[in-house]
């Protein structure tokens, strides 16, 4: 069976679970518990989304989510907000370099947060032609920097000597 090309014209969504989709096409054919994944999730959060099966294989594709009935583009909205919850920084409290490795002290949206880096040069990314920036902690969780150029004098000084 090939991939599945989903719009409004060839089925719908549902959310069933945090993170899964029901897909519902035209004919009455079902399919469960699929798990909608955006291929670009830093550059594109609307367009080429993968709908992987149990077995983790592609069972459908989304191009964009403007070609989605409301409720279907509602259901993948939802689920990808759990999904790819990423912290957003606000401000930089204190930085640590101790023996090759960052600790940081953050605000985020979500409260104030202490990780480590272990490399900073793979693991603090500024995003090519944006303000933003993407941060990776020793335990793999990501924290995001929407606009460097929103935040304080102080934060802005502790960040650029690391970039």
């Amino acid at each position: 069976m090939g991939r599945i090309y989903i719009d409004r014209y060839t089925g719908s969504l549902e959310r069933t679970d945090l993170y899964l989709v029901r897909l519902t096409l035209k004919d009455g054919t079902v399919y469960e518990d699929l798990e909608p994944r955006m291929l670009f999730p830093f550059t594109n959060h609307t367009m080429f989304i993968t709908l992987l099966n149990r077995e983790e294989k592609e069972l459908g594709f989304v191009r964009d989510l403007e070609e989605l009935d409301r409720d279907s583009r509602q259901a993948l909205e939802e689920c990808f907000r759990e999904y790819y919850m990423v912290p957003k920084i606000l401000r930089l409290l204190e930085c640590e370099d101790k023996f090759g490795s960052l600790k940081w002290k953050v605000e985020t949206d979500h409260g104030i947060v202490t990780f480590r880096i272990r490399n900073r040069h793979s693991d603090i990314k500024h995003l090519y032609g944006t303000k933003r920036v993407i941060i990776r902690d020793s335990n793999d969780n990501r924290y995001e920097i929407p606009d460097y150029t929103a935040m304080d004098a102080h934060s802005n000084r502790l960040l650029f000597s690391y970039l």
